[in-house]
């Protein structure tokens, strides 16, 4: 694999034009223009932050990628997520979406993900599986862990597919874990072990969707312990965390 420096300079000046050239017919697309609405009703949507976390809607949702980085052109090759109504669901709605990329993947993320080229080829396009994962998730705050890499992604994909941003109220479930387990490795693997959580086969947007859940389950339990009962009073803790850790 080349180095990032000169895997930027290649997509810069290569692979970005190929990129949109090869997405260009997809933009007359009806799918693509309601999409394109979709977002901006979306971004123009009342608040959650008053609301009980109790009683909120929550979808945890995990992203499969071809890299880490999607300024380069790295793409979203599968989305997966639960939704959870308030804090003692009866049921847990389930999502998985395969996306088809642009760009060629490679054996190495192929053998990650359990995803094959045939099921890649006859996947949704990105503009078909992200309104899927929309009509899914509304009316609910979105969950990752960590937020900022998923929420990242999302966002690179969109402006690549010269959509408007996306601006979701979004809980990172990886911050909750600092806050309320100071002592602990934040990563997901290390936390499910000390939750008890049962571990399912990983790199599996869907599987990694539904361990998050059932950890994010055990962490909103505990910040209502501790006295916390908005989002708007979670986030003002998250912030606290972050400045006390800069």
């Amino acid at each position: 694999m080349l180095p990032v420096d000169l895997q930027i300079i290649k997509y810069l000046l290569f692979e970005k034009p190929m990129y949109y050239f090869k997405i260009k017919p997809y933009l007359k697309w009806h799918t693509y223009h309601e999409l394109e609405k979709q977002l901006h009703v979306f971004n123009q949507k009342g608040h959650f932050h008053k609301k009980r976390l109790k009683d909120l809607d929550y979808t945890i949702f995990d992203l499969e990628t071809t890299g880490f980085l999607p300024e380069i052109g790295h793409e979203i090759i599968s989305i997966g997520a639960i939704r959870l109504q308030g804090l003692h669901a009866c049921r847990m709605e389930k999502f998985h979406q395969v996306i088809r990329p642009i760009r060629p993947v490679n054996k190495q993320t192929l053998r990650l993900t359990g995803l094959s080229r045939d099921r890649l080829d006859n996947a949704s396009p990105f503009i078909e599986g992200f309104r899927n994962f929309m009509d899914f998730s509304e009316g609910s705050v979105l969950v990752a862990h960590p937020a900022k890499f998923d929420m990242r992604f999302l966002r690179a994909m969109l402006k690549r597919w010269k959509l408007p941003d996306y601006e979701p109220h979004v809980i990172d479930s990886q911050l909750m874990a600092q806050w309320l387990l100071p002592n602990e490795r934040h990563q997901l693997d290390p936390l499910l072990k000390y939750v008890g959580i049962d571990k399912r086969e990983r790199h599996h947007a869907l599987n990694d969707a539904i361990m998050t859940a059932e950890l994010f389950r055990y962490l909103l339990s505990k910040t209502i312990d501790y006295d916390v009962h908005t989002l708007e009073q979670l986030n003002e803790v998250i912030a606290q965390q972050k400045k006390t850790k800069q």
